[in-house]
């Protein structure tokens, strides 16, 4: 008995670690460019009060300044009329998972008003189509 539950274990243990999840680093060139296109996107979308619900999951947790938020603005800083530049973005990938943070700037068409962000994300792959899609967002103003 002690001899077959050995011959299990070693027999799990050797397929358990055959099953290596890629580690994470460089992205691939195409990746890259559209984990970027849908942050950038996500970003544009809210100084522009665009919904783009395209780029997220339909369960999607968006929290901006500790506020769940359901629709635009999203994010945190970020209100009607103004412009949205992106100053900073990092990426990493693991499998089917990229999370990475981004930091914006927003400015007030009408006062010139100027309002840092910083951001967390964690996308997937979007479920029925191709593309990633965003699942978490969480922005904080810097103040």
């Amino acid at each position: 008995m002690r001899s077959e539950a050995g011959a299990v274990l070693l027999i799990l243990g050797a397929a358990c670690a055959q099953q290596r999840v890629p580690e994470s680093g460089v992205l691939a060139a195409v990746n890259e460019a559209e984990l970027n296109r849908v942050v950038e996107g996500a970003l544009v979308a809210d100084a522009e009060l665009d919904s783009a619900d395209s780029l997220y999951a339909p369960f999607a947790n968006v929290v901006a300044d500790g506020m769940v938020r359901r629709g635009p603005p999203r994010y945190a800083g970020v209100s009607e009329g103004g412009e949205i530049a992106i100053t900073t973005t990092q990426l990493q990938t693991r499998g089917t998972t990229a999370w990475g943070s981004v930091e914006y700037r927003w400015t007030s068409n009408r006062t010139h008003r100027v309002q840092g962000g910083r951001a967390s994300l964690v996308l997937v792959p979007a479920q029925g189509r191709d593309g990633w899609w965003i699942v978490q967002a969480h922005s904080s103003s810097i103040r």
